[in-house]
């Protein structure tokens, strides 16, 4: 009801998911205690607000107030109404490989490879910093694309961090692979 605080949480390992949120008023019995002038009342952006506040946290509190939301309806007793699920956070895992090695990807059982990211060259000093070094400003075109067609959709892949398989963008500089992905359900069969 307005003017209270709003509590949303969710387990451990689980996080806010805001499926949609209405501040105003849209019968006359949810808190119907208040001055009821209208009944087809919604503050906008209200969904956009309590999802920015909210979504990815383990646990959240949101205002029911005008001072957050508007005043959609000046002198009708408002209330929030939230809808959200608690959703297990997608883990995205990453791996790298210095050049000339074979970098593994693999997800557990029913769980395929969805590559987010690959990248192949060098952009820093230290990471397989034991070979020469000419630039740190260097990546291969279309590693992610190479990546994702080799990998995306199987349970396990193996990928090779060479000039073969990427092209050298970077003549004379040691490189590494670096592959960031998620394992996301299988929903096959």
């Amino acid at each position: 009801c307005e003017h209270k605080q709003l509590h949303l949480r969710c387990g451990r390992h689980r996080r806010i998911h805001v499926v949609s949120a209405i501040y105003g008023r849209t019968n006359r019995h949810t808190c119907g205690h208040g001055r009821v002038g209208t009944t087809s009342c919604k503050a906008r952006h209200a969904s956009f607000k309590v999802k920015r506040r909210c979504n990815g946290k383990r646990s959240c509190r949101i205002r029911a107030s005008n001072g957050v939301f508007g005043d959609p309806c000046v002198g009708t007793f408002k209330y929030l109404k939230v809808r959200y699920q608690c959703k297990r956070p997608r883990y995205t895992h990453s791996k790298t490989v210095c050049e000339h090695n074979r970098l593994h990807l693999r997800c557990g059982r029913h769980r395929r490879i969805h590559v987010v990211s690959a990248m192949y060259g060098r952009t820093n000093r230290h990471t397989c910093g034991h070979g020469p070094i000419g630039t740190t400003s260097c990546k291969a075109g279309h590693a992610s694309f190479k990546v994702k067609r080799k990998c995306n959709g199987k349970r396990s892949c193996r990928i090779r961090a060479s000039n073969g398989v990427f092209g050298d963008p970077c003549v004379g500089t040691f490189k590494y692979l670096k592959v960031r992905y998620q394992c996301k359900r299988n929903h096959r069969g």
